[in-house]
């Protein structure tokens, strides 16, 4: 309510209206639309490609992999560093998340770091801020010590990133945060399709890779190799499983991916985390991976709980 400023009596035109708990907010409902643009619902034609290669989207083995309403993503709402060449409604509609499903879930009831390149999107290749969020997700992973998923499909560094000013990408800490987690959580890497270049290094770190009968692994993709006079190759001649198996980058060969996420599963559930109270400030923690003091007070911590 408000007061006329001549006669002060309440002025009728002023009041507020009284606002419907039930009507959606302009800015949740604009939240809620830009997180649509990500969701397989809403993108038909490629999904309908990836199911023609009879192969999963990004987001169909995350949902196998968590517990039911368990997953919970990070930087949903990022798109491709290329605002200096392309205009932001099409990358926003072109390339959601950046090209990669990042996130936190339970697998078989564990906690875990989830993360996934989905080749729906510039091939998968590893932009300037999917590196960002897979630097987030590592970080998590090394403050809570909490086991990494990573489905690693893709084409390695993307060159077409515009809006940075950083040389050759050695700003870029992701490879040494993925090396500083061996030993210290379980690290499993999915294999279905192709894994060239950045994708098959960060593979290279997990502890167990677990693959499908198409994969193919390499440290340099078609071009690459071809670029430096060894001959040209299909990619899937450049690392196959009949290649990687014998060799032992690939530790479990499997079906399809339906059965290479229930591999991941059963290799999470051997490793339980130990339940009890922090040792230092008392709260209740799942620790990992023996009990002692919570990932707020454990060490390097700027404070306790």
């Amino acid at each position: 309510m408000a007061l006329d400023g001549v006669s002060g009596q309440a002025d009728e035109e002023a009041s507020p209206q009284a606002a419907d708990p039930d009507a959606e907010r302009p800015d949740l409902a604009e939240v809620r639309h830009r997180h649509s643009f990500g969701l397989d619902e809403n993108r038909p034609e490629a999904v309908a490609k990836r199911h023609a290669l009879g192969c999963r989207t990004a987001r169909e083995n995350i949902e196998d992999l968590c517990d039911a309403g368990s997953f919970t993503e990070f930087g949903a709402l990022a798109v491709a560093a290329q605002r200096g060449r392309r205009s932001l409604d099409d990358l926003i509609r072109s390339t959601p998340a950046d090209g990669m499903v990042t996130g936190t879930a339970r697998g078989g009831g564990e906690p875990c770091v989830v993360m996934s390149y989905g080749y729906t999107v510039l091939a998968g290749t590893q932009g300037l801020h999917n590196h960002r969020k897979t630097d987030r997700m590592l970080e998590l992973a090394e403050e809570r010590r909490l086991p990494v998923v990573l489905f690693a499909e893709g084409g390695g560094g993307r060159a077409g990133d515009t809006d940075t000013t950083a040389v050759a990408g050695l700003d870029v800490t992701t490879f040494q945060r993925m090396g500083r987690l061996r030993g210290l959580v379980p690290l499993v890497g999915v294999v279905s399709g192709r894994y060239f270049a950045g994708n098959a290094a960060l593979l290279g770190c997990c502890d167990v890779v677990i693959a499908t009968p198409e994969a193919s692994i390499g440290m340099g993709g078609p071009a690459m190799t071809e670029g430096g006079g060894l001959g040209a190759y299909r990619p899937e001649e450049v690392g196959p499983l009949s290649v990687q198996m014998p060799n032992g980058v690939v530790d479990i060969a499997v079906a399809d991916e339906a059965e290479a996420v229930r591999t991941a599963r059963r290799y999470l559930s051997y490793f339980p985390r130990p339940q009890g109270s922090c040792t230092t400030c008392g709260r209740w923690w799942a620790g990992w991976p023996t009990a002692g003091p919570c990932w707020s007070c454990g060490p390097g911590s700027a404070s306790g709980c």
